[in-house]
């Protein structure tokens, strides 16, 4: 009954208000994530959220993490303001099962224990759009693709050649720097971007009382720095046949805080004041990091039904600890090929796909491995009048455990009279055992036993429902999903009770997350634009019986926009609301988490101003915080106050 009541009282609220981000998708909105191919997001079977590179503009976005925050079914949460490590969860379920693709590459770092992407260094300068698809899309993406795919696609030079020039000032001596570049010349479209971003920063972990058993503003000034270049090269040969290639590559440097309290006999708590954060080797330890993408494409089109594409790609991402001996350099590297076709006939679409994938774990001990990953699908779409049916099947072979099979059934359904799309998906997913939970080697000292080569794959069911209500022209468009996911078989680090030795292995009980989503667009008049999304999401720990820690129960976001002066200036104001959540802290004794504080029931509020005197000509104002709020995301670790960043950018 309690779960009705929630749903009758949130259904009741979204009546009242009005759906964020909804607004960057329409009728005639394309995405290519979804189905592998290009279709319309409205109606594919997946529910799909896209962020426009206008979008990330008017919100004045600098790092991707803050625009993540406001899809309903998202969970963001960072150590630390700038450079914080960031974890993305999708319908309440773990980052790791959130598959991150950069121009349809896998970009997760093979070198974690459980391979994820850290979104703390994706900056929006070079970004066209991003492609959110919720539900389980393994049968299209393979492993870890269980709570969802986020797809980052880059820019491409397109029309007049242009030069561009921007310069971002801000709280916290920030700076940043960005030259772009693109355009098209004869049959060579071109894009090129170069960024540097400098802060002062603040103290990654906030200073704890431990007379109040509360905390304030750490006093330390942890500086973060990077610079980025990302490129795109195309050449049409002719209108049927392109190549292409992409580079993206950046390199940050990130200072950290390494503080703990002991506030009880295995209990220990982030702390920015304690003595041995003071010290100057304390004061250096930073992290660098650096990250690679390399992919080269072709595409051909035969017939006009039938198109082939083929690319190969390289990743890397380097992980180096400085000023902290005993701290281990991580090398995680990732590369392979993949070739689809695609055919269309009437109203019906088939994709069929191969790909192979290696994947490198290196550390600076003389443990390395490598491990192959071959598999191939087949999608097909099918129209029949107002019902689209989509059905994939996928098989992936791993040298450890062998084949798996996962699929995906989907349909979306339009009701020409009330204008209503009704979208329920069932599908599998799985998760591979990472190269570190299979061959890591023994560490006596940790009293551990290395990794275990019997383990097998996570597997899980996920089915979703909803519907999308347009009203007056698109102008009133109200949304609503509900989920559930079910993960089954599930690999966890293990410690014997008797022995205090530990491994992995797969161990009984069920990860169980379900929810509702809801939302509703309004935009009465053509100069203003407001909303609000509301999401409930139940997520089960199976060790404890409790709500997943970091996974907020409730969610509110909403925001305003106004255009004004012939649109030439645009102003938003949105906020979110998060509602009960828990954060556990680490026992270092027994190396196991359990619960500790509430970090939720907090609202934060942000303003930008995007103004366009000529075409020319930008410039923005963006407040963070408006209130001053203080809060945590992580327990211990430190979120922006009050800030301000202007930038001023000049076409040439």
């Amino acid at each position: 009954m309690k779960f009705k009541r929630i749903i009758s009282l949130s259904c009741t609220l979204a009546l009242l208000g009005f759906s964020a981000y909804a607004g960057t998708i329409n009728s005639d909105t394309i995405v290519v994530t979804a189905t592998r191919t290009e279709a319309k997001a409205l109606t594919t079977p997946s529910k799909v959220n896209v962020i426009t590179s206008k979008k990330l503009k008017e919100e004045g976005i600098t790092f991707v993490k803050d625009s993540l925050k406001f899809i309903p079914g998202i969970t963001v949460y960072s150590n630390g303001a700038f450079g914080g490590s960031t974890s993305v969860n999708i319908m309440g379920l773990p980052t790791y099962y959130t598959k991150t693709l950069i121009d349809g590459i896998d970009v997760s770092d093979p070198s974690q224990p459980q391979p994820y992407f850290d979104y703390a260094n994706l900056m929006s300068d070079d970004i066209q759009r991003i492609e959110i698809v919720q539900g389980a899309q393994s049968g299209l993406y393979g492993s870890n693709a269980i709570g969802g795919v986020i797809n980052v696609i880059t820019k491409k030079g397109k029309g007049k050649p242009y030069f561009k020039l921007s310069q971002e000032l801000g709280s916290f001596h920030t700076y940043q720097e960005n030259i772009e570049s693109g355009g098209q010349y004869k049959k060579l479209s071109f894009y090129i971007n170069i960024s540097r971003f400098d802060t002062g920063g603040i103290s990654k972990m906030d200073k704890y009382n431990p007379t109040k058993h509360s905390y304030s503003k750490g006093d330390e000034k942890d500086s973060y720095h990077k610079t980025a270049f990302s490129t795109r090269l195309e050449y049409d040969f002719d209108p049927t046949l392109k190549i292409g290639t992409i580079l993206k590559w950046n390199k940050t440097r990130n200072y950290l805080d390494n503080g703990w309290r002991k506030v009880s006999l295995f209990s220990f708590v982030p702390d920015d004041s304690v003595p041995s954060n003071n010290t100057p080797q304390a004061k250096s330890l930073r992290s660098e990091d650096s990250f690679f993408l390399s992919k080269v494409y072709i595409n051909k089109k035969f017939l006009n039904n039938l198109t082939l594409k083929a690319n190969c790609f390289y990743t890397q991402t380097l992980r180096y600890n400085k000023s902290a001996p005993g701290w281990y350099d991580y090398k995680g590297k990732r590369w392979g090929s993949n070739i689809t076709a695609t055919y269309k006939i009437n109203k019906t679409t088939i994709t069929a796909g191969l790909s192979q994938q290696m994947e490198k774990y290196e550390d600076n001990s003389p443990f390395k491995k490598l491990r192959y990953n071959y598999a191939g699908f087949l999608e097909l779409n099918q129209k029949i009048h107002n019902l689209t049916l989509q059905g994939v099947a996928r098989e992936d072979k791993y040298k450890t455990f062998g084949n798996h099979f996962t699929y995906k059934l989907g349909a979306s359904f339009l009701i020409t009279q009330t204008n209503t799309i009704l979208k329920a998906n069932y599908a599998t997913g799985f998760r591979a055992p990472s190269i570190w939970e299979l061959y890591a080697p023994p560490i006596p000292t940790w009293w551990f036993m290395g990794g275990n080569k019997n383990l097998k794959p996570e597997k899980a069911k996920i089915w979703n429902f909803g519907f999308i209500q347009n009203i007056w022209r698109e102008r009133l468009t109200f949304n609503a999903l509900y989920f559930k996911n079910i993960i089954r078989n599930r690999i966890e680090y293990y410690t014997d009770p008797k022995t205090w030795q530990s491994t992995y292995k797969n161990v009984n009980g069920k990860t169980v997350s379900h929810g509702v989503e809801l939302g509703l667009k309004a935009k009465p008049f053509d100069f203003l634009e407001t909303g609000l999304n509301y999401t409930y999401t139940k997520s089960k720990n199976p060790d404890t019986g409790k709500q997943t820690a970091r996974i907020p129960l409730r969610v509110y976001t909403g925001y305003i926009t106004v255009k004004a002066l012939n649109n030439k200036l645009t102003a938003t104001v949105d906020g979110r609301f998060i509602g009960k959540r828990y954060d556990y802290s680490y026992n270092k004794q027994t190396k196991t988490y359990y619960y500790y504080e509430q970090t939720g029931k907090y609202a934060v509020f942000d303003f930008t101003a995007l103004y366009k005197p000529t075409k020319r000509l930008e410039l923005s104002l963006t407040v963070k915080n408006i209130f001053n709020r203080f809060y945590e995301e992580v327990y211990g670790y430190s979120t922006l106050p009050r800030s301000a960043f202007a930038t001023i950018s000049y076409t040439f």
